[in-house]
């Protein structure tokens, strides 16, 4: 008995999969891999073709779409209409190309249909809050360099913690 508690003791430990964890935290709000992972999965974030750290460009969108969510949380545009919100959910099933691989997706990501449907309402919200705000802006670029900024002084004044750390090769990469 002792043997076997010692041999216990002495073992090392067994290799643990990680189920989630924490990439960046951005007030008191966290990332999770798992929803940088759904974001990547679904196209939630348009992930340009060619980026050295797809898996860091799909964090750093998350972490301004939740800096602007705080400010369309603040002034709480209309809720948008539930029969788009199930027509987009309806693509994401679409583009899957069964429902038995909308579920995968569904589970490899740990995401529910009900998350995913709460980020297409949320999206649908930020679209007519920035509509609202920028919608006098018709110059595309000039509306995208407004964003932009806009994004970057919501950055400026949040507290964002980043616990990621891209590929040893995409560091050196970017340097």
């Amino acid at each position: 008995m002792v043997a076997i508690l010692v041999a216990l003791l002495l073992a090392p430990p067994a290799a643990a999969d990680v189920i989630d964890r924490i990439m960046a935290v951005v007030g008191a709000q966290p990332i999770t891999l798992s929803e940088v992972a759904a974001a990547r999965q679904f196209q939630l974030v348009d992930v340009p073709p060619g980026t050295a750290d797809p898996r860091g460009y799909a964090l750093d969108r998350l972490i301004d779409r939740t800096l602007m969510l705080t400010e369309v949380d603040r002034f709480q545009p209309p809720e948008p209409d539930p029969a788009e919100v199930t027509a987009r959910v309806d693509r994401f099933r679409e583009r899957a190309g069964s429902e038995a691989a909308f579920a995968k997706a569904l589970a490899v990501t740990g995401t529910t249909a009900d998350q995913l449907r709460r980020f297409v309402r949320d999206s649908l919200r930020m679209d007519t809050y920035v509509n609202q705000r920028f919608g006098a802006i018709i110059d595309p670029a000039e509306r995208t360099r407004a964003i932009a900024a806009w994004a970057a002084d919501l950055r400026r004044r949040a507290q964002i913690t980043v616990l990621y750390h891209p590929p040893q090769s995409t560091r050196e990469s970017s340097r």
